[in-house]
């Protein structure tokens, strides 16, 4: 069971860090930005942080409601990435309520590990609409010999990413290093196979992948939106 007092503590902390150009989850932004349709109407951010996601998921959809955890998180998205269309949330998602097939798009960036996981994807499947898209990418816990090999090879294209982008070798000093070790210790992540497990069990045609840097990503589309393909229009065979 999470700590959310806990939890809210550390990312107010958190929140005050220097913001870096380049970091483990806004390298994927991009990615994450071209798995979003154009024009979707409503897409909610879990775990917002400063806001930088939620401000590009504002250039694709006509409205982005924005929800984190920390108060000073909040605080520092509305000041760093205003926008007309983007709803900043103080909040609990577990606490918020919506109506049912009333998102496009569900996205969560290095925060589904803090909620119960099955709870999240009952909520997608109930509240996205039909051909609507719930779009993980989390930390995950390695395992096997596999994950190891991977995981480990991202050591030296961090290090070269963190001189080229953060004009530094390693991403975090030594003050924000300790902030985030301290966090640290009270984060728990599922394995690649507990990952699957369950996305088998609640969103059987999820796809998921490893990412190089310590991630994961899962994309799973609800059954029954009209999908382009060229000329031609299909039904998705997701559910």
């Amino acid at each position: 069971m999470e700590n959310y007092n806990l939890i809210k503590s550390d990312f107010n902390e958190i929140s005050e860090l220097d913001e870096l150009k380049w970091n483990h989850n806004n390298c994927y932004f991009k990615q994450l930005l071209k798995l979003v349709p154009d024009k979707a109407e409503t897409c909610l951010d879990i775990g917002c942080g400063k806001g930088e996601l939620s401000y590009m998921l504002s250039q694709k959809a006509n409205r982005v409601i924005a929800v984190d955890l920390a108060d000073r998180m909040i605080e520092k998205a509305k000041e760093l990435y205003p926008a007309d269309n983007i709803e900043y949330v103080y909040a609990n998602i577990l606490d918020m309520e919506f109506e049912d097939n009333s998102l496009d798009v569900i996205i969560t960036t290095a925060t589904a590990h803090h909620l119960p996981y099955k709870w999240l994807l009952d909520f997608a499947k109930a509240k996205l609409k039909k051909g609507g898209k719930l779009i993980i990418l989390d930390l995950v816990q390695a395992e096997t010999l596999w994950d190891y090999i991977i995981w480990g090879s991202a050591f030296f294209p961090d290090i070269i990413m963190n001189l080229i982008k953060n004009g530094r070798l390693r991403k975090d000093d030594d003050y924000s290093r300790e902030v985030w070790e301290r966090h640290g210790k009270h984060d728990t992540y599922m394995t690649m196979k507990e990952i699957r497990v369950l996305a088998d069990k609640h969103i059987p045609t999820a796809k998921i992948k490893r990412k190089l840097f310590w991630r994961y990503l899962l994309v799973w589309q609800r059954k029954g939106g009209l999908q382009k393909q060229g000329r031609q229009y299909f039904f998705t065979a997701f559910r």
